[in-house]
Protein backbone atom coordinates (compact mmCIF):
# COMPACT_ATOMS: atom_id res chain seq x y z
CA UNK A 1 0.00 0.00 0.00
CA UNK A 2 1.27 3.47 -0.91
CA UNK A 3 -0.33 6.81 -0.06
CA UNK A 4 1.01 9.80 -1.95
CA UNK A 5 0.78 13.37 -0.71
CA UNK A 6 -0.71 15.44 -3.53
CA UNK A 7 -0.71 18.72 -1.60
CA UNK A 8 -3.66 20.75 -0.34
CA UNK A 9 -4.13 23.25 2.47
CA UNK A 10 -3.50 20.58 5.11
CA UNK A 11 -1.08 18.33 3.27
CA UNK A 12 1.18 18.14 6.34
CA UNK A 13 -1.43 15.91 8.00
CA UNK A 14 -0.86 13.24 5.34
CA UNK A 15 2.85 13.20 6.15
CA UNK A 16 2.21 12.97 9.89
CA UNK A 17 0.15 9.77 9.64
CA UNK A 18 2.13 6.55 9.03
CA UNK A 19 0.81 4.68 6.00
CA UNK A 20 -0.15 1.63 8.08
CA UNK A 21 -2.25 3.83 10.41
CA UNK A 22 -4.04 5.75 7.67
CA UNK A 23 -7.73 4.81 7.57
CA UNK A 24 -7.41 4.14 3.85
CA UNK A 25 -4.86 1.41 4.52
CA UNK A 26 -6.86 -0.06 7.39
CA UNK A 27 -10.10 -0.17 5.39
CA UNK A 28 -8.63 -1.60 2.20
CA UNK A 29 -6.65 -4.28 4.04
CA UNK A 30 -9.76 -5.37 5.96
CA UNK A 31 -11.75 -5.53 2.74
CA UNK A 32 -9.15 -7.47 0.77
CA UNK A 33 -8.77 -9.95 3.61
CA UNK A 34 -12.54 -10.44 3.82
CA UNK A 35 -12.82 -11.34 0.13
CA UNK A 36 -9.61 -13.36 0.07
CA UNK A 37 -7.79 -11.18 -2.44
CA UNK A 38 -4.41 -9.47 -2.53
CA UNK A 39 -2.92 -6.56 -4.42
CA UNK A 40 -0.83 -3.43 -4.31
CA UNK A 41 -2.66 -0.11 -4.26
CA UNK A 42 -1.44 3.46 -4.63
CA UNK A 43 -3.68 6.30 -3.48
CA UNK A 44 -3.07 10.03 -3.90
CA UNK A 45 -4.56 12.47 -1.39
CA UNK A 46 -5.13 16.19 -1.82
CA UNK A 47 -5.79 17.18 1.79
CA UNK A 48 -7.97 20.28 2.19
CA UNK A 49 -10.01 19.20 5.25
CA UNK A 50 -8.46 20.07 8.63
CA UNK A 51 -8.24 17.47 11.38
CA UNK A 52 -10.37 17.82 14.50
CA UNK A 53 -12.97 19.72 12.47
CA UNK A 54 -15.82 17.20 12.62
CA UNK A 55 -15.95 16.87 8.84
CA UNK A 56 -14.96 13.22 8.53
CA UNK A 57 -11.93 13.77 6.33
CA UNK A 58 -10.18 10.51 7.15
CA UNK A 59 -13.39 8.48 7.22
CA UNK A 60 -14.60 9.79 3.86
CA UNK A 61 -11.18 8.98 2.39
CA UNK A 62 -11.53 5.42 3.66
CA UNK A 63 -15.02 5.09 2.19
CA UNK A 64 -13.86 6.50 -1.14
CA UNK A 65 -10.94 4.06 -1.21
CA UNK A 66 -13.27 1.14 -0.54
CA UNK A 67 -15.53 2.22 -3.39
CA UNK A 68 -12.56 2.57 -5.74
CA UNK A 69 -11.18 -0.86 -4.88
CA UNK A 70 -14.57 -2.58 -5.16
CA UNK A 71 -15.05 -0.88 -8.52
CA UNK A 72 -11.66 -2.03 -9.79
CA UNK A 73 -12.54 -5.56 -8.72
CA UNK A 74 -15.97 -5.19 -10.38
CA UNK A 75 -17.81 -5.84 -7.13
CA UNK A 76 -20.90 -4.14 -5.74
CA UNK A 77 -21.32 -2.46 -2.36
CA UNK A 78 -21.93 -5.71 -0.50
CA UNK A 79 -21.76 -7.05 3.06
CA UNK A 80 -17.98 -7.49 2.91
CA UNK A 81 -17.54 -3.86 1.94
CA UNK A 82 -19.98 -2.59 4.56
CA UNK A 83 -18.43 -4.73 7.29
CA UNK A 84 -14.96 -3.49 6.38
CA UNK A 85 -16.23 0.09 6.56
CA UNK A 86 -17.89 -0.45 9.94
CA UNK A 87 -14.83 -2.07 11.51
CA UNK A 88 -12.65 0.80 10.23
CA UNK A 89 -14.63 3.62 11.84
CA UNK A 90 -18.13 4.41 13.07
CA UNK A 91 -18.85 7.03 10.42
CA UNK A 92 -17.27 5.22 7.45
CA UNK A 93 -20.50 3.28 6.59
CA UNK A 94 -22.39 6.55 6.20
CA UNK A 95 -19.83 7.82 3.72
CA UNK A 96 -20.40 4.72 1.61
CA UNK A 97 -24.03 5.79 1.25
CA UNK A 98 -24.03 9.58 1.57
CA UNK A 99 -27.11 11.76 1.20
CA UNK A 100 -29.74 12.18 3.90
CA UNK A 101 -29.94 9.14 6.15
CA UNK A 102 -30.77 7.80 9.58
CA UNK A 103 -27.67 6.34 11.22
CA UNK A 104 -28.14 4.03 14.18
CA UNK A 105 -26.27 1.47 16.27
CA UNK A 106 -22.55 2.23 16.32
CA UNK A 107 -22.88 3.80 12.89
CA UNK A 108 -23.24 0.58 10.93
CA UNK A 109 -27.02 0.90 10.42
CA UNK A 110 -27.59 3.39 7.62
CA UNK A 111 -31.08 3.94 6.19
CA UNK A 112 -31.32 6.34 3.28
CA UNK A 113 -34.09 8.94 3.27
CA UNK A 114 -35.98 9.63 0.07
CA UNK A 115 -35.22 13.35 0.26
CA UNK A 116 -33.12 15.85 -1.66
CA UNK A 117 -32.35 19.44 -0.79
CA UNK A 118 -31.11 22.23 -3.03
CA UNK A 119 -29.95 24.58 -0.28
CA UNK A 120 -26.60 26.35 -0.37
CA UNK A 121 -24.20 25.49 2.42
CA UNK A 122 -21.44 27.34 4.22
CA UNK A 123 -18.98 25.31 6.29
CA UNK A 124 -17.19 27.58 8.74
CA UNK A 125 -14.04 26.57 10.60
CA UNK A 126 -12.09 28.90 12.88
CA UNK A 127 -9.07 26.63 13.30
CA UNK A 128 -9.93 25.10 16.67
CA UNK A 129 -9.06 21.40 16.94
CA UNK A 130 -11.58 19.31 18.88
CA UNK A 131 -10.44 16.00 20.33
CA UNK A 132 -13.16 13.45 19.54
CA UNK A 133 -12.67 11.51 22.80
CA UNK A 134 -12.95 14.68 24.86
CA UNK A 135 -16.10 15.65 22.96
CA UNK A 136 -17.76 12.34 23.82
CA UNK A 137 -16.71 12.67 27.45
CA UNK A 138 -18.39 16.07 27.53
CA UNK A 139 -21.74 14.37 26.85
CA UNK A 140 -21.52 12.84 30.34
CA UNK A 141 -23.59 9.84 29.30
CA UNK A 142 -23.34 6.16 30.07
CA UNK A 143 -22.87 3.86 27.08
CA UNK A 144 -25.42 1.08 26.72
CA UNK A 145 -25.25 -2.06 24.61
CA UNK A 146 -28.97 -2.10 23.89
CA UNK A 147 -30.33 -0.47 20.73
CA UNK A 148 -32.68 2.40 21.50
CA UNK A 149 -35.99 2.31 19.61
CA UNK A 150 -36.05 5.50 17.57
CA UNK A 151 -39.04 4.64 15.38
CA UNK A 152 -41.18 7.54 16.63
CA UNK A 153 -38.33 10.02 16.18
CA UNK A 154 -37.64 8.69 12.69
CA UNK A 155 -41.31 9.00 11.75
CA UNK A 156 -41.46 12.61 12.96
CA UNK A 157 -38.33 13.53 11.01
CA UNK A 158 -39.48 11.72 7.85
CA UNK A 159 -42.79 13.57 7.94
CA UNK A 160 -41.31 16.97 8.76
CA UNK A 161 -38.03 17.16 6.87
CA UNK A 162 -39.60 18.80 3.82
CA UNK A 163 -40.64 21.78 5.99
CA UNK A 164 -37.38 23.67 6.36
CA UNK A 165 -38.88 26.09 8.86
CA UNK A 166 -39.17 23.16 11.27
CA UNK A 167 -35.54 22.05 11.08
CA UNK A 168 -34.59 23.99 14.22
CA UNK A 169 -37.01 21.82 16.18
CA UNK A 170 -36.30 18.59 14.31
CA UNK A 171 -32.52 18.48 14.55
CA UNK A 172 -30.17 18.91 17.49
CA UNK A 173 -26.48 18.23 17.95
CA UNK A 174 -25.98 17.05 21.54
CA UNK A 175 -22.27 17.84 21.37
CA UNK A 176 -22.95 21.57 21.15
CA UNK A 177 -23.69 22.16 24.84
CA UNK A 178 -20.31 20.89 26.03
CA UNK A 179 -18.26 22.20 23.10
CA UNK A 180 -19.82 25.67 23.15
CA UNK A 181 -19.17 25.86 26.89
CA UNK A 182 -15.48 25.12 26.37
CA UNK A 183 -15.15 27.06 23.11
CA UNK A 184 -17.78 29.83 23.07
CA UNK A 185 -16.32 31.25 19.87
CA UNK A 186 -17.67 28.21 18.02
CA UNK A 187 -21.12 28.94 19.39
CA UNK A 188 -20.79 32.54 18.22
CA UNK A 189 -20.28 31.32 14.66
CA UNK A 190 -23.60 29.46 14.82
CA UNK A 191 -25.31 32.59 16.14
CA UNK A 192 -23.73 34.67 13.37
CA UNK A 193 -25.00 32.30 10.69
CA UNK A 194 -28.55 32.73 11.97
CA UNK A 195 -28.09 36.49 12.25
CA UNK A 196 -26.92 36.58 8.62
CA UNK A 197 -29.95 34.70 7.29
CA UNK A 198 -29.32 30.97 7.53
CA UNK A 199 -32.56 29.02 7.98
CA UNK A 200 -30.67 26.31 9.84
CA UNK A 201 -27.23 26.09 11.46
CA UNK A 202 -25.47 23.45 13.52
CA UNK A 203 -22.08 22.17 14.52
CA UNK A 204 -20.78 19.25 12.46
CA UNK A 205 -20.53 16.07 14.53
CA UNK A 206 -18.20 16.58 17.49
CA UNK A 207 -17.00 19.89 16.01
CA UNK A 208 -15.39 22.25 15.45
CA UNK A 209 -16.87 23.21 12.07
CA UNK A 210 -20.28 24.88 11.96
CA UNK A 211 -22.52 24.77 8.90
CA UNK A 212 -25.29 27.10 7.81
CA UNK A 213 -27.97 26.47 5.18
CA UNK A 214 -29.19 29.26 2.92
CA UNK A 215 -32.03 29.37 0.42
CA UNK A 216 -30.19 31.39 -2.22
CA UNK A 217 -26.64 31.42 -3.53
CA UNK A 218 -26.22 35.21 -3.47
CA UNK A 219 -26.90 35.47 0.28
CA UNK A 220 -24.64 32.53 1.08
CA UNK A 221 -21.70 33.96 -0.86
CA UNK A 222 -22.11 37.39 0.76
CA UNK A 223 -22.03 35.78 4.20
CA UNK A 224 -18.99 33.77 3.13
CA UNK A 225 -17.08 36.99 2.51
CA UNK A 226 -18.11 38.43 5.88
CA UNK A 227 -17.02 35.35 7.81
CA UNK A 228 -13.75 35.06 5.88
CA UNK A 229 -12.98 38.68 6.75
CA UNK A 230 -13.39 37.66 10.40
CA UNK A 231 -10.54 35.19 9.96
CA UNK A 232 -12.51 31.99 9.42
CA UNK A 233 -11.95 29.36 6.77
CA UNK A 234 -15.25 29.14 4.89
CA UNK A 235 -16.28 26.53 2.31
CA UNK A 236 -19.22 27.05 -0.07
CA UNK A 237 -21.01 23.94 -1.32
CA UNK A 238 -24.36 22.18 -1.91
CA UNK A 239 -25.86 18.86 -0.91
CA UNK A 240 -25.18 15.96 -3.23
CA UNK A 241 -28.29 14.74 -5.06
CA UNK A 242 -29.35 11.16 -4.40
Amino acid sequence: MEILNNGGDFSSIVEEIPVEKNLITIAVKKYMASIGRGGHFIFSITKNIPSGAGMGGGSSNAAAALKIVSGVLEREIDDELRNSASSTGSDVPFFLEGGFAFVEGRGELVSRLDFNDESFILLVNNGIHINTGSAYNSLKRAVFDTVINCSDRKRIISEGIARKQDWKNLFKNDFETGIFSSYPQIGFIKENLYDYGAFFASMTGSGSTVFGLFSDEYSAKNVQKILENDGNRVYFTKFRSN
